[in-house]
């Protein structure tokens, strides 16, 4: 436990915590929270999770639980106004990083949204090797070239293994999804499907839906498979559901320097919005 000044301590959150952190994000300005499959309070529980405390009140939290292992995405980030974010922030760090099984190896990563954010981050040492860019779908379908002999099916618990096989061997370790992160995509998903041949599952795709848009949060391909029009299936496939249902504003999203994937959707009818979120790394 770090003493900061009198009455003021850092401590590891507790799921007692839960109100009392629930009020406290839902009413500070300064609170950052990751672009994720669970809200930030499903966290407690999962270590490193601290919050400072003065006088018994709550005034900042940290969570950065690794997840998949050896990345710890910033989860959440909140202080009240008084506090400089610059060095409540360095201090939470220096904490979780107590708490990290395998700190040396482990990089703490964030997606920065606000400004404020973003400046914090590069006073603390955070690198930005990359960004993320948001494309949304033109509503023309394109001619869809020749693909091997594969079904397209809609997703079933049951699958959630395979793909999870799947999403680990298709990504690079910082950007692969653990059966657990999945299994919520999955639950929460609008639309998801597999693409399988006689071997079993290939590919699969995960989108989320709203009333008038969707949204095609994951999409994978095994490797070996790569370059066989797969991935231009399951687009097309989730382009076509959400059109019949009268949505026609698909986004989509991936890493700037991903050009097989920026390829891919550029070819299907995607094209850049002026939305970017950089990705800062601290470690290795």
């Amino acid at each position: 436990m770090a003493i900061l000044k009198t009455n003021t301590i850092i401590r590891p959150a507790a799921q007692q915590d839960y109100s009392t952190l629930s009020r406290f994000i839902n009413h500070e300005a300064h609170v950052h929270r990751h672009l994720d499959w669970r809200s930030p309070l499903e966290w407690l529980g999962y270590h490193p999770f601290f919050v400072v405390e003065e006088n018994r009140r709550i005034s900042a939290a940290l969570a950065c639980p690794p997840d998949p292992p050896d990345f710890a995405w910033i989860r959440l980030f909140a202080f009240a106004p008084h506090l400089s974010g610059t060095d409540i922030f360095q201090s939470l760090l220096h904490s979780a990083f107590s708490e990290l099984p395998n700190a040396r190896e482990t990089q703490i990563v964030a997606i920065a949204i606000q400004d404020w954010f973003i400046s914090i981050l590069e006073a603390s040492g955070f690198t930005n090797p990359q960004s993320i860019v948001v494309l949304e779908w033109n509503g023309r379908l394109p001619p869809q070239p020749a693909t091997p002999q594969i079904s397209i099916r809609t997703m079933t618990p049951e699958d959630l293994e395979a793909v999870a096989r799947v999403d680990n061997t298709s990504f690079e370790p910082m950007w692969c999804n653990t059966l657990q992160a999945l299994s919520r995509a999955y639950f929460q998903s609008g639309y998801a499907t597999v693409a399988e041949i006689e071997d079993g599952i290939v590919g699969y795709q995960i989108s989320t839906a709203a009333p008038l848009s969707a949204h095609l949060a994951r999409l994978a391909v095994l490797p070996t498979y790569q370059g066989m029009h797969i991935g231009f299936a399951l687009v097309n496939d989730l382009l076509e559901h959400f059109r019949s249902q009268g949505i026609w504003r698909i986004t989509v999203n991936t890493q700037d320097d991903n050009h097989a994937s920026l390829a891919l959707y550029e070819r299907i009818g995607f094209r850049r919005t002026t939305e970017v979120f950089p990705v800062y790394k601290l470690g290795k």
